[in-house]
This record gives structure tokens, C-alpha cells and sequence, in this order.
């Protein structure tokens, strides 16, 4: 009888461009209620191309990118503004930590497991090392721990391609490595957030989103489908979480037309150098025309500079990268030695966190900073700035024949302030780079002429007129003195 259903909405979808459920038992052998054909078809809506509205009336969904109104951007930058873990998200994780570890989990000899874990997940991390397994206990501490940063920080790179015209009202997404479901979830919320406030806007806020993971242990896919299916009960159809496929992602059956595909703190637990990974990444890709995909890593000096490298061999592979990069002399760069991150502020820490810290030397146990390597690549398409340096500036990779001279250079900032509130610091590069390059400006020498310095995001691109060159022969670095004369412009184009 599921067949004769999905046979007739199949039906209807290409030949209506609206029909409701309850107009399909004139067609049916027998009469169904509408909540029931709801059920049996709302795992098949995205594959239909329809939208079903809370009315339950379902209608053609044509493939476009989701309108970034200026109203809308500035309203979910709004929501963004001050990160936290939604409050339903906290109590899953709360109820799942409290099954798994009972009611005094944060006492005793349970919690003393719990710190031990999480203090050894970070070294792994920071080594670039997988754990040995995922039992129950090691999963709380990722929850813990790790969970809550993850799942805000990736909303910035959501935002990212929502202003980028990259995300869509019909999009496969692929979530690969998913561990519990940090990026599935955090996906989940973004889209709800949307909804919302295209809603306030009275704009169309229709969506099909079909969220796909793929993740090798056991453990992780229970705590998966648990935390997963209790976020998404009671909810639309209209996002929906497809079964986790039991692999690793160097074996995992290739996906088929995905939109997106997500390596989040994964690629860096392979037992394999940075270019094998990008083989790994591009494999997962093969099956997807225009796909864009995310990869993330942890900021520390290894595994960022080591994600330099596989995005440059993926790169040499075909793929383009859309930020944070930008190749302003139309070259591409090594990717070797460079340690480029972001630093998106901190979120507030969930209740369980806190439990958790709640010890001597409390600081270990509590994770508020997000602090991330990523980028971000497409199979075809431009690169966030097309910006291209003309004649009037010097390339980086020019440095050593002007030191102690004022230039002009086109750059774009790649870190943070890296110094203190004395003197600014910032990673700076143009793509041309050998050495490490800094611009420093003093803040005795800040001037209207150079304040941009300090608004410039992320990736962003910036002239700088009249900086001084100097050599830090110690470390092997240059750095660009930026005086109150200096002036300093952040450029769109």
C-alpha cells in the first residue's frame, strides 16, 4: 500500500504545482487520514521536490539560493551575536549524561573518569591522534567538552554561505564523521533560526533539507539517532535525518548530489598524512557535481598547518577554495608552514560545563573559546573575493628587497589579534608568502587613517598604503610597521 502512495504522490508532484494530502484518497484504494500519509511520505518529500506547510498542503520546490536580505543577515547576525547552546539542545545533552552516568555524574569517582577523559581527548587532539573507541564514557566527555564550542562555531561558517548566495532551499547535506551529531544538529538549528526569521519577514521560508552522516562507531550512531530523533519529534517534515551509514569515511559508500559536505575535527584522527586526507575529502566528493565542502580543524600550530596542506592538495586536484583564502596575485601558494585561524569569541557555558568544572584547576574542564582552523572549497564557482592586486603594490614575496622601506601591499588578514592591547598583531597574506608576515601597528600610532586595520574580518582583504618593512631575523618572519600615517582601506571588490 506505501508503494501505491508514493506511486501517486510521485504523480501529483509532476503534474500539480499544489495539491493537498487529503485530495489523494480520491485516488487511493483506500481512504487514508491525512496525518497518516504525512508519516508514510515525509521521508520521501525531498526526493518528491515538494514542500509540505504546516496545513499539509505540499507544492513544487524549485531549487534557488536562499535570499540574503540585508534585514535578514543583520537579524540572524543578531541571533549569532552572543553564542550559546540552545536550551532544548542542552537539556538532550543533560538527559543523555544523566542516563548514561546517573543522577550524580558530576560526584565521585564518575566524575574524576569523566575529567580524565576529557583531558585526554584534548592531548589527542592536539596530537592529531584518534581515540581507540567511543565507549559511553568517552562520548559524555565529548558532550561535555567538546559538543557545545563545535556547535556554534560551524553556524558562523553557515552564515558564511548564507551571505554567500551557498545555501539553498533544497540541499543534501552530508555530515562526514559525524561523531553524536554536533554539525547535524547545529545544522538543524541554523535552518530553524532561518525559518524564523524569514517568518518575522513575511518572506517565503519554505525548505527541504536532507541531512546525511556517516560515522564508523557504534556508539557515536546510538547517541546519534537518540539525540537526533528527540530534536526532530514534533517537528516538520521539511528537515529531515536520514539513517547514519556505519563506515569510515575512507571506505563509506560514496554520496550522490550532495550540496554540502562537512568534515568536522575529523580528517586530523586519520592515520595519514595531510595529502592522503585530501584524497579522502575528494573520494566523498566524486559523487556530487557542484558540491561545497567544510572542512575543520583544531587551531593549535599542527593540525592548522596541517589542513593548509590538504586544502592545497585538493586544490592541485581541482577544487577552488572560497575563504579563507584569497590568491590576490592570481597564484597559487604552497600551503606549507602557514597557521591561519579563526577567533569567533566565546560562547556561554552550558550548565553541564560548569558541573563539570566545578573542581580544582576548573579552567581544564571548561571549553568557552571558539578558536578554529577551517576552509571552505568548491568544486566550481569563484572565490568569496575576486580581488586581483594591481601594479601600485608590492607583493609579499618581495619583502626581503625592501626592508626598512615604506611600501604599499594588498593583503588579506588571516588571524585575530594576535598581540595585546599595547600593540595589534595580525597574520597577514597575500598568497605569495615564504615567510611568515605580520602586520603591527602600535596602538600610540592608531589614527582614523588606519583604524580599518582593526574592523578587517576574518579573510577579509585590505590596501595598505605606506607601511614600513622590517625583518624579524629571529623568527624568521616579516613584519609590516603600520604608523599613524599609514593608511589602511578594507576592500570588497
Amino acid at each position: 500500500m506505501t508503494s501505491e502512495i508514493f506511486s501517486l504522490a510521485k504523480y501529483l508532484a509532476a503534474s500539480r504545482s499544489e495539491f493537498s494530502l487529503s485530495e489523494m484518497n480520491q485516488y487511493l484504494s483506500r481512504k487514508y487520514e491525512e496525518k497518516e500519509l504525512f508519516d508514510i511520505l515525509k521521508m520521501h518529500f525531498f526526493d518528491l521536490g515538494l514542500y509540505c506547510s504546516p496545513d499539509l498542503k505540499c507544492s513544487k520546490l524549485v531549487k534557488r539560493a536562499l535570499p540574503a536580505d540585508e534585514s535578514v543577515v543583520t537579524e540572524l547576525e543578531g541571533l549569532l551575536k552572543e553564542p550559546v547552546l540552545p536550551l532544548r539542545i542542552e537539556k538532550l545533552l543533560s538527559s543523555y549524561i544523566e542516563r548514561t552516568c546517573g543522577k550524580n555524574w558530576n560526584t565521585g569517582d564518575t566524575a574524576r573518569l569523566i575529567r580524565e577523559n576529557i583531558i585526554s581527548q584534548k592531548e589527542e587532539y592536539w596530537k592529531g591522534e584518534g581515540g581507540s573507541g567511543y565507549p559511553k564514557i568517552r562520548i559524555v566527555s565529548y558532550l561535555l567538552y567538546h559538543f557545545p564550542v563545535y556547535f556554534c562555531q560551524y553556524q558562523y561558517l553557515l552564515l558564511e554561505l548564507f551571505k554567500g548566495g551557498l545555501l539553498f532551499n533544497k540541499m543534501r547535506i552530508i555530515d562526514a564523521g559525524s561523531g553524536p551529531g554536533t554539525i547535524t544538529l547545529s545544522t538543524v538549528d541554523f535552518f530553524r533560526k532561518l525559518q524564523d526569521v524569514y517568518s518575522r519577514n513575511n518572506m517565503d521560508g519554505k525548505l527541504s533539507i536532507r541531512i546525511e552522516s556517516i560515522e564508523k562507531e557504534l556508539e557515536n550512531i546510538l547517541c546519534y539517532e537518540e539525540l537526533s530523533k528527540n530534536y526532530m519529534s514534533g517537528g516538520s517534515a521539511n528537515i529531515i535525518i536520514g539513517e547514519p551509514v556505519r563506515s569510515s569515511i575512507e571506505t563509506a559508500p560514496v554520496p550522490h548530489d550532495a550540496d554540502l559536505i562537512v568534515f568536522s575535527n575529523v580528517l586530523a584522527e586519520l592515520k595519514s598524512t595531510p595529502p592522503e586526507r585530501a584524497n579522502v575529502v575528494e573520494r566523498i566528493a566524486s559523487g556530487s557535481r557542484d558540491p561545497t565542502l567544510i572542512i575543520i580543524e583544531p587551531a593549535d600550530l599542527d593540525n592548522s598547518k596541517a589542513l593548509r596542506v590538504t586544502q592545497q592538495t585538493l586544490v592541485r586536484k581541482g577544487f577552488n577554495v572560497y575563504s579563507p583564502c584569497s590568491f590576490i596575485w592570481g597564484k597559487m601558494c604552497s600551503g606549507d608552514n602557514c597557521w591561519s585561524f579563526k577567533e569567533q569569541g566565546n560562547i556561554t557555558a552550558p550548565d553541564f560545563m560548569k558541573k563539570i568544572a566545578d573542581t580544582t584547576d576548573s579552567y581544564r574542564y571548561m571549553n568557552t573559546d571558539m578558536k578554529f582552523s577551517s576552509v571552505i572549497l568548491r568544486k566550481r564557482g569563484s572565490s568569496k573575493h575576486n580581488y586581483r592586486a594591481k601594479g601600485k603594490f608590492m607583493a609579499l614575496s618581495n619583502l626581503k628587497k625592501h626592508i626598512e622601506k615604506h611600501i604599499n601591499v594588498a593583503t588579506s588578514v588571516m588571524s585575530g589579534n594576535l598581540g595585546n592591547e599595547k600593540t595589534l598583531v595580525f597574520k597577514i597574506c597575500d598568497g605569495t608568502v615564504r615567510e611568515p608576515c605580520y602586520a603591527i601597528m602600535p596602538v600610540y600610532h592608531m589614527s582614523e587613517n588606519n583604524r580599518e586595520l582593526m574592523k578587517a574580518d576574518y579573510g577579509d582583504i585590505v590596501e595598505i598604503f605606506g607601511v614600513l618593512v622590517r625583518e624579524n631575523k629571529e623568527q624568521a618572519s616579516f613584519n609590516l610597521l603600520v604608523t599613524r600615517n599609514t593608511i589602511v582601506r578594507i576592500t570588497g571588490v
